[in-house]
């Protein structure tokens, strides 16, 4: 299921980021941590903000985590987005990532329900073959983890 429309522009790729998208083409969600001092960071990118290293890894993440802060978008920036209006776009902190915020869509929720801190879990958005991209939504807590959609 895709939530926004088919023309929506596409994603930069650089070499810092490809082995992101690879695979959030595959479902999984991974941040880049340093080898040397393990901090977690998004975007990517050529070194470690922290301890300049460049050598890196990546963490595969739950998924799961909340609401750092949110903005509700009401006029589309695209014609297609017209009847998507308003929709949210929110900065989230997830479990797994200390420090790292990352902005994303919240989907299958009221704009009036969301709140800081409210509990989110990921699901995948198909926009195109091998391209997928990670919305979230509302989570109960106390929740099983539910399986993405795509």
């Amino acid at each position: 299921m895709s939530w926004l429309p088919d023309d929506m522009p596409a994603p930069a790729v650089s070499r810092e980021t490809l082995p992101w998208w690879q695979a959030a083409a595959e479902h999984r969600l991974v941040v880049q941590t340093c080898n040397q001092c393990d901090t977690p960071r998004h975007p990517p990118g050529p070194i470690c903000p922290r301890c300049r290293n460049v050598e890196h890894g990546w963490r595969e993440l739950s998924g799961r985590g909340s609401v750092y802060s949110f903005t509700i978008v009401h006029q589309a920036f695209l014609r297609s987005l017209a009847e998507h209006v308003p929709y949210v776009v929110a900065i989230l902190e997830l479990d797994g990532a200390p420090g790292v915020r990352f902005i994303s869509n919240l989907v299958d929720v009221a704009v009036e329900d969301v709140r800081i801190g409210m509990p989110v879990e990921l699901v995948w958005d198909d926009v195109r073959p091998g391209l997928a991209v990670p919305r979230f939504r509302k989570t109960l807590e106390g929740a099983a983890p539910s399986a993405p959609r795509g």
